[in-house]
């Protein structure tokens, strides 16, 4: 698997280049209204901006989802690797399983329908990392 080693800042940058080449005075604009009609949250062109310019440590998944989307590309684009990140992700979930079972929130049916979620999941990502490389 090949590693994007750019920052957020970076990757949110070559997006605007990719589809501005020539720059857009409203480009942060039209980002920003886009963001912010899918997150539901406000989010103006400042904040886009300090974004691209890696001004801010700390984005929210569904901020960077709703770029991806307004992009065209697909929800794992910003990870840079998306295999450690689903394993992050899996152990993270596992913990929060075996709390769930250990006080009983959770049936064993419930219990196997979550891990097929989790199998989903994983599939999803490995397969939107493979359109990447085509």
């Amino acid at each position: 698997m090949r590693r994007d080693d750019r920052t957020l800042a970076e990757k949110v940058d070559a997006l605007f280049l990719e589809r501005w080449p020539r720059g857009s005075r409203s480009a942060t604009i039209e980002v920003a209204a886009f963001v912010a009609g899918e997150t539901g949250r406000d989010i103006d062109r400042q904040y886009i901006y300090r974004i691209r310019a890696g001004k801010v440590r700390k984005v929210d998944g569904r901020v960077l989802e709703a770029i991806a989307l307004f992009f065209g590309k697909p929800f794992g684009y910003f990870s840079a690797n998306t295999d450690d990140e689903m394993a992050a992700v899996l152990r993270e979930s596992k913990l929060q399983l075996a709390g769930l079972r250990a006080t009983g929130d959770l049936t064993p049916e419930a219990h196997a329908e979550l891990r097929e979620l989790m199998d989903i999941a994983r599939q999803v990502l490995r397969d939107e990392e493979a359109g990447r490389r085509r």
